[in-house]
């Protein structure tokens, strides 16, 4: 079983898990036992943080920019292209913030939200070399 080990509080005593499935670990305890014990304790509590929330609505506002001022620039539509994939990364973003606490959908939506993002970039380097 993973993380099955020596723990460093003695005298705590922790009835063994009761199936090799993927169990939450319960708060107090200093191993991880799989999958979504290490979304719980780790993953989640960054990707509902304000600050990341920020940092990427920051990004997603400069890319749309970008894409915005870059069409009458360059007297093209070509830069227009990743508005739909920055539109969805918004989206997602959204629903990060509103999936507060439950971490299922919190991972989904951040998942799709970085997918989001990275497509968006690189849709914005190919722009940028059809137009050029």
């Amino acid at each position: 079983m993973e993380g099955a080990g020596p723990r460093s509080g003695a005298g705590e005593r922790t009835a063994p898990a009761e199936g090799a499935g993927d169990t939450v670990v319960p708060e107090g305890r200093d191993d991880v036992r799989g999958i979504s014990d290490l979304t719980f304790r780790v993953v989640a509590p960054y990707l509902g943080s304000p600050i990341l929330h920020k940092v990427m609505l920051v990004l997603l506002g400069l890319m749309t920019v970008a894409c915005v001022v870059a069409a009458p620039v360059r007297l093209s539509a070509l830069p227009l292209i990743p508005l739909p994939v920055l539109g969805v990364g918004f989206y997602a973003l959204r629903r990060v913030r509103a999936a507060d606490g439950d971490y299922r959908p919190l991972l989904r939506w951040s998942s799709l939200l970085f997918a989001a993002t990275l497509i968006g970039l690189w849709l914005l380097s190919v722009v940028g070399r059809w137009v050029s």
